[in-house]
């Protein structure tokens, strides 16, 4: 049963990563061709991925770069993003997984085996949480959502993790990496956990 619902979650990811690309294309497509922009095919096309491309063309606009690879840009960044939250996934399927390996270990008496899974799961789980605020930060603050009480959940988890980075990192422009340097160091760490403990 776990396995089966971490299979539909990442087929779901795939699934959205897939209509996200192919949207980006037909958008592209329509000013490739010149089509007319008020046709029932382009309106419905652009007013399905405006939302996307917008906030980013904004930042493209602050930088003085050219606004039309807005799209483009936000293939390679879903690819990106997408990636994490495949890789988060498994990260969360192998957490569950060894908390129940090491609650059934406890149950049998092998507490040595029970305790050590059980705390490399947590460990696991907690890196995967840090690493999901720090996406859901990035990808509100792309989009410009900062008010509501997720978003302050997600930056009060994230900030204490990035303020090092932020420190150590410059932003490139009005692009600030710190954050994909903090998931690759925290992947990491992750790999550790489980090379090590499990």
């Amino acid at each position: 049963m776990i396995d089966l619902t971490f299979a539909l979650l990442a087929l779901l990811v795939k699934a959205a990563v897939a209509v996200i690309i192919v949207l980006m294309l037909l958008r592209g497509m329509i000013t490739w061709f010149n089509l007319n922009p008020f046709g029932w095919f382009a309106y419905n096309v652009r007013r399905l991925t405006e939302p996307m491309v917008e906030p980013l063309r904004r930042n493209l606009f602050a930088m003085q770069a050219r606004r039309d690879i807005a799209p483009l840009l936000l293939v390679i960044f879903v690819l990106i993003v997408a990636y994490f939250v495949l890789g988060l996934l498994d990260q969360f399927h192998q957490a569950t997984v060894y908390a129940a390996a090491g609650l059934s270990a406890l149950s049998q008496g092998q507490s040595f085996q029970g305790i050590r899974y059980v705390i490399g799961a947590l460990a696991i789980g907690v890196l995967s949480v840090v690493i999901t605020a720090i996406i859901v930060q990035v990808i509100f603050s792309w989009v410009g959502v900062w008010g509501n009480w997720l978003a302050r959940l997600v930056n009060r988890i994230a900030e204490p993790v990035l303020m090092p980075f932020r420190r150590m990192i410059p932003p490139l422009g009005v692009i600030d990496i710190s954050p994909l340097i903090a998931i690759m160091i925290l992947s990491l760490i992750s790999a550790a956990v489980r090379a090590v403990i499990l």
